[in-house]
């Protein structure tokens, strides 16, 4: 049945009440006051209700009409989660992933292959929030899985109560809050191989009767896996801290105030080179001109041996060695610190929740949060020492949420009713560096076609790109959801939510090897702003056939404000000539969706089985596509096209979710979950070809093994996990120089912990990665616009017709072994 006592709520609105995963049921939290009386009959004998606030309130996971996978710490800790990219390994139909040529330095999210984002102006199409407060942009480190009460993972469109483009989903991250009447703590220091040694400590500290703090603070350092001249790749170091007081002044008032702190420094994505195809091969009697070649050129002056056609040595040198060539601080291919990549961030969040009891059927909630973000990073693009992207990322958010939440007409009816104010002002800093021989194959002229060897020497570093972009975004929400409990079995569910978006954009470019300013000027700005207004929605309709067995159907809609992402500036164009009305946003996109599933338990509770079926359809896609834009004005060459995000059209999105766990004895359990999607494009022309990129993988799954229990002079728990994700494109084409296809991960971890009766200590071994599986998290190919010509093969010139490309890719990390000390207290 469904919840319907608002201590509850409050308790686990306020409180942050953990909510068990399905990988880990044994920890999830029962229901406390009454709730848990009147709840007792379905309580099940194995494992404790899971209690999740997905609703904007709290409702049993088996009583909620929406798909979720919510996980604690230790279920977290158990899997060998470190960040939310590990979380997407072992959360089907969720996918993180690195972007094209860019790798780690700037992930990808979609949820059900709805995805989108990047720079200061692009926005993803899954919602990120950190203790409430909506994060708009993940530049830099995936945020580490730290000090956590728990993560709810949202699967399908969540715009009547989120909003704010999470159209794919949403991902809800709640860290632990402060503990009254008690003062606990733990140390805990972990090391293993490649130079892995983390420390983290916590205090909960009680200050009188009616107030705490916890304090958190924590130095992770991993090595890298990946060489790369003097660098490793992979290597990271984080430091990170939290301060959190709760203050209850009286009984219906309760106030949380939080503040943390990250600062991380990368090497940046520990990629390797797979393939490295030239043939039939480059350079003089082949194909004169563009990077290849260029780097051959260097090579051949420095006393070495041409490229070889195919799998030069000196490029694609083993599964964790890059190529140490660098040119961009001479035309010397030798190794030097110029080279070298790098990601830092730093992020800062403050929050304040305040809850007050209007009475015992009506909460008042207000969420206020304020944050900053800074990314730098460094990218190599073709990862040969030739071209250096300089990218720098700023983004300060205000977030402002009010919501009531109310039971009405004895119990039949729970309402709540809010609105929320965001803004944020972004900016961006893009350079892109290029060093460039002498030798070209003219596109006209009296040569054309023909190489010009030129010398084969050193035409210089080329600054190509200067480019800096502000964006200030303001949305206003106003959104109701109501739950009709019909009978005692059947409810009704029904929610609206009123967006207004205002987006005023800025963009400066500045005089390049690319482009041209207007005479007597230093650079050129555009300008334009723009407004939508849109309405969501979401009815749903649950019927509980037995008090352990629940069908639901729900329909919803979803939106994504207009973005001007991918604005091209003309050059000798005064500015105010390409601002205004002349510069059009991308019309926003939309997501309607039909779901319907069940949530089962059986035997007593020792079965749980969920299972979701959905399709959705996704209108005015924003996506990322490819250009051809050769011997056009302002356009790069190489590599003969350009990036542009547009409307690529509508897409049909369709899937199953499977979650499962079943005990065969108190201690001894399995639990696995599983995920299909599919998508049907209605115009591949638009799309630039038949791929939905980002792809999400078809299928997905994960299997697991779980015992915990008294061993005599302890407590003993093992997890071993088996997760498979299958392969995906990284490229809307499906055949071509561009077109590659990830490969399908199969990874296993596992976790032995031991912690004794007579001390507060816990021991734990633990290995990721258990079978040492060499694979990639993302790759890249690129293609003859980068080696030749590139572009429609019919229109190229002969010697461009063979499909030269390149393919490298983020290596995934290999077996990591590492034990894990705590000291509580």
């Amino acid at each position: 049945m469904a919840y319907r006592n608002s201590a509850l709520a409050r308790a686990c609105l306020l409180a942050t009440c953990a909510a068990a995963g399905l990988s880990a049921p044994a920890l999830g939290q029962t229901a406390s006051g009454g709730a848990a009386a009147d709840g007792a009959a379905s309580q099940p004998t194995f494992g404790t209700a899971i209690v999740v606030t997905a609703e904007r309130r709290a409702t049993n996971l088996q009583d909620t009409p929406l798909s979720i996978v919510a996980v604690t710490e230790e279920s977290i800790e158990a899997k060998g989660i470190e960040n939310l990219q590990d979380l997407a390994t072992f959360t089907p139909n969720l996918n993180i992933t690195g972007g094209r040529g860019s790798g780690n330095a700037s992930p990808q999210f979609s949820i059900r292959g709805i995805s989108g984002g990047g720079g200061a102006a692009g926005e993803r199409g899954v919602g990120l929030y950190l203790d409430g407060i909506y994060i708009p942009r993940t530049n830099g480190s995936v945020l580490r899985v730290l000090d956590i009460d728990r993560v709810e993972v949202l699967r399908g469109p969540q715009g009547t109560l989120f909003g704010r483009n999470s159209t794919g989903g949403a991902i809800r991250y709640f860290t632990k809050r402060p503990e009254f009447g008690e003062t606990n703590g733990y140390v805990r220091a972990t090391v293993a191989n490649m130079d892995r040694s983390e420390v983290v400590a916590a205090l909960n500290l009680p200050i009188g009767d009616m107030a705490a703090l916890r304090v958190q603070g924590a130095r992770l350092v991993q090595g890298g896996w990946v060489e790369r001249g003097t660098q490793d790749l992979g290597r990271t170091k984080d430091y990170i801290g939290r301060v959190d007081l709760r203050v209850e002044p009286s009984h219906d008032l309760m106030i949380d105030l939080g503040f943390v702190y990250s600062d991380s420094e990368a090497t940046s994505s520990p990629q390797v080179f797979e393939d490295f195809d030239m043939r039939p091969g480059i350079g003089e009697g082949f194909w004169e001109g563009n990077y290849a070649d260029w780097v051959g050129d260097a090579l051949i002056a420095a006393g070495q041996e041409r490229l070889a056609a195919y799998n030069d040595p000196r490029i694609v040198r083993g599964d964790f060695t890059a190529p140490s060539i660098c040119l961009l601080d001479d035309f010397d291919p030798d190794w030097d610190e110029a080279c070298e990549q790098f990601t830092n961030t730093t992020f800062v969040q403050g929050s304040a929740n305040i809850a007050y009891d209007l009475s015992d059927k009506l909460t008042i909630t207000s969420i206020t949060g304020i944050s900053h973000l800074e990314n730098e990073s460094r990218v190599d693009w073709q990862f040969l020492g030739t071209e250096q992207r300089d990218n720098a990322l700023e983004s300060s958010v205000f977030y402002q949420e009010l919501q009531l939440n109310a039971e009405l007409f004895a119990g039949a009816v729970d309402l709540v009713f809010g609105g929320s104010y965001f803004h944020e002002k972004s900016f961006s800093a893009a350079e892109v560096n290029t060093r460039r021989g002498t030798s070209d194959t003219p596109r006209g002229g009296p040569n054309r076609n023909v190489g010009q060897p030129n010398g084969n020497t050193d035409a210089g570093l080329f600054h190509r790109d200067d480019i800096e972009t502000t964006q200030k975004s303001d949305s206003i929400g106003l959104f109701a959801s109501a739950t009709w409990h019909i009978t005692e079995r059947l409810n009704f569910t029904g929610g609206l939510r009123y967006a207004h978006d205002y987006k005023d954009y800025e963009e400066t470019e500045y005089p390049s090897a690319d482009f041209t300013p207007v005479a007597g000027t230093d650079s050129t700005t555009v300008w334009s702003d723009h407004s939508w207004d849109e309405v969501d929605w979401r009815g749903s309709l649950d019927y509980h056939l037995t008090d352990h067995w629940m069908w639901y159907a729900t329909v919803s809609k979803a939106y994504k404000a207009g973005s001007y992402s991918g604005v091209g500036i003309a050059s000798e164009v005064a500015g105010e000539l390409q601002s205004g009305d002349f510069l059009q946003p991308i019309a926003p996109e939309r997501v309607v969706s039909y779901e319907t599933g069940m949530r089962i338990e059986a035997f007593g509770g020792r079965l749980r089985f969920n299972p979701t079926a959905f399709y959705m359809q996704w209108s005015n896609r924003q996506a990322a596509r490819q250009v051809q834009c050769a011997g056009e004005p302002n356009c790069p060459d190489p590599p003969g096209f350009r990036i542009e995000v547009s409307n690529t059209g509508d897409v049909d999105l369709y899937g199953v979710e499977l979650d499962a766990q079943a005990y065969l004895t108190e201690n001894f359990w399995f639990d696995g979950s599983f995920g299909y999607t599919g998508y049907d494009l209605k115009n591949e022309d638009a799309n630039g070809g038949p791929n939905l990129y980002p792809g999400p993988p078809e299928i997905s799954f994960n299997v697991g093994a779980n015992y915990a229990g008294d061993i005599g002079p302890g407590r003993l728990s093992f997890n071993a996990n088996y997760a498979y994700t299958a392969d995906q494109p990284t490229h809307p084409t499906e055949t071509g120089d561009s077109a590659y296809r990830l490969p399908a991960i199969e990874l296993v971890n596992a976790r032995i912990r031991f912690q004794p009766h007579n001390a507060p200590v816990s021991i734990s071994l633990f290995a990721n990665n258990l079978f040492d599986n060499t694979y990639p998290t993302y790759g890249t190919r690129f293609g003859g616009g980068y080696w030749d010509r590139g572009g429609p093969i019919p229109s190229l010139p002969a010697d461009a017709k063979h499909e030269r490309s390149a393919v490298f890719v983020v290596r995934g990390k290999p077996r990591e072994v590492g034990l894990t000390l705590q000291y509580d207290f």
